[in-house]
């Protein structure tokens, strides 16, 4: 039989198109994982069931492997009433979710201390626990994927301010005549910098211009454009994907000013999909950060890429567990 451990947390990334959990010791690492599509059955009531599902499974494996669980985190789009476990009504990717007690509905089923809160708050979570950000008190997060999430720890605490708007940096505004964004504003940082908007742009781009190497990997067609492909183009010095890398580079650049600026921490953390292009991202974002940054508040903050692995929304949901456990005394 196997030895009994000093115990594991279920941690699950609720993501647009894959919903991942794990069984995550106090350390940060994952013992057993499953992943399934979000939707596996094709229609929004499956999503819900799909997590269940899930939670279920890995509550099992823990038993099968002698593990005892401490608990449940989740990191999930949106913006979240940790308190109660209930998701907001700015949930864009699983619109079903809306107003959904999803805490109360885990401990129900687990009868098991459940904390629920936003994704990229999780990720951040997770990056001060596990990664580059041990030890710091001030710490921000930008994750750049599908869309741009912020995180931000500042003295030691996470800020999920009034109403949990905290850290809500792909919303703030880089260009006053900007295109129109789904929140209701204008110029906001993702319309420029997240996956589905470089592909965006970099698609209506290649309706107007001439032929170019972005069209012959899409194979003449633009819908098969995604953010990688116009990173594959931008290093074979396409004009067209140079064009859409640098605004993006520039846009990614003043939202990190503007964390320096404000909040003045001793890192920011680069993490999601698109930063996995690397240095044809990171290094204009770096250069346009300091060109919008106050200069020393610059020279006193490290800006990283994150160091985590495809796993990291899995080991922050843990983290956030862990957080809300030492932050509220719980035993």
């Amino acid at each position: 039989m196997t030895a009994p451990s000093a115990g594991v947390i279920i941690g699950v990334d609720l993501g647009g198109t894959t919903l991942a959990g794990g069984l995550v010791d106090p350390g940060g690492m994952v013992q057993y994982s499953r992943a399934v599509p979000t939707d596996r059955l094709g229609r929004g009531e499956g999503v819900l069931q799909n997590l269940l599902e899930v939670v279920g499974g890995l509550a099992e494996d823990a038993r099968k492997l002698n593990h005892p669980l401490l608990g449940v985190g989740i990191g999930a789009p949106g913006v979240i009433d940790v308190g109660t476990g209930t998701i907001g009504e700015d949930i864009q990717n699983i619109p079903e979710f809306r107003g959904l007690a999803l805490g109360r509905i885990l401990r129900g089923r687990t009868g098991l201390p459940v904390v629920v809160d936003n994704d990229v708050n999780a990720l951040t979570l997770g990056e001060w626990t596990f990664g580059h950000p041990r030890g710091f008190r001030h710490v921000a997060m930008i994750a750049v994927g599908t869309s741009i999430g912020g995180g931000l720890i500042l003295n030691g605490a996470l800020v999920r301010g009034a109403s949990g708007y905290g850290g809500e940096i792909g919303h703030i505004t880089v260009d006053l005549d900007g295109p129109d964004c789904f929140c209701g504003s204008h110029g906001c940082l993702k319309m420029f910098a997240s996956g589905a908007d470089i592909a965006r742009q970099a698609r209506h781009l290649l309706r107007v211009n001439q032929p170019s190497v972005l069209a012959e990997l899409a194979a003449g067609d633009p819908d098969r454009i995604d953010a990688p492909l116009v990173f594959a183009a931008a290093a074979r010095g396409d004009p067209t994907a140079v064009t859409v890398v640098a605004r993006a580079a520039q846009a990614l650049g003043a939202g990190v000013a503007n964390l320096i600026n404000l909040c003045n921490p001793e890192m920011i953390v680069l993490g999601g999909g698109v930063m996995e292009a690397g240095e044809i991202l990171v290094e204009p974002v770096t250069r346009w950060a300091r060109f919008y940054a106050f200069e020393a508040a610059f020279d006193g903050t490290r800006i990283v890429r994150s160091a985590l692995t495809k796993e990291s929304g899995v080991l922050g949901a843990a983290a956030l567990f862990l957080y809300e456990q030492r932050r509220t005394g719980a035993s």
